[in-house]
């Protein structure tokens, strides 16, 4: 395994900490910035798709498409525990924003394989 493939592995492990850290802490302030929250969850989940296949590649369809549900249903699950969190609520449309960042980040690794390498 090369350094840069421990490296990404390494960063995997981090992104996924700092998913859970962000989305089961308790909100300070009590502001409201839905625009911005959509956002970070879209480029959240979308770094982590990108960064997952990285590290994990397309082996097989089975393979990708496990990978697809395991993120997707990662991010099911840390908005599902959200709503245990005092100040927090589960959100339908977070979840869409994660299958989306989840989509687009994979798309990018694709592409990245498809054509430029």
């Amino acid at each position: 395994m090369s350094n840069i493939q421990k490296l990404l592995r390494v960063l995997l492990a981090l992104e996924l900490l700092v998913i859970v850290y962000f989305s089961l802490k308790s909100p300070q302030g009590g502001v409201n910035v839905q625009l911005n929250d959509k956002v970070g969850h879209f480029i959240g989940y979308g770094i982590l798709s990108l960064n997952t296949f990285l590290v994990f590649g397309f082996r097989s369809k089975w393979h990708t498409t496990f990978i697809l549900l395991f993120l997707i249903g990662w991010g099911v699950l840390m908005e599902w525990l959200q709503g245990f969190v005092p100040g927090r609520e589960v959100s339908g449309w977070d979840i869409v924003a994660n299958a989306i960042g989840v989509a687009i980040g994979t798309s990018f690794y694709y592409v990245r394989r498809r054509f430029l390498v």
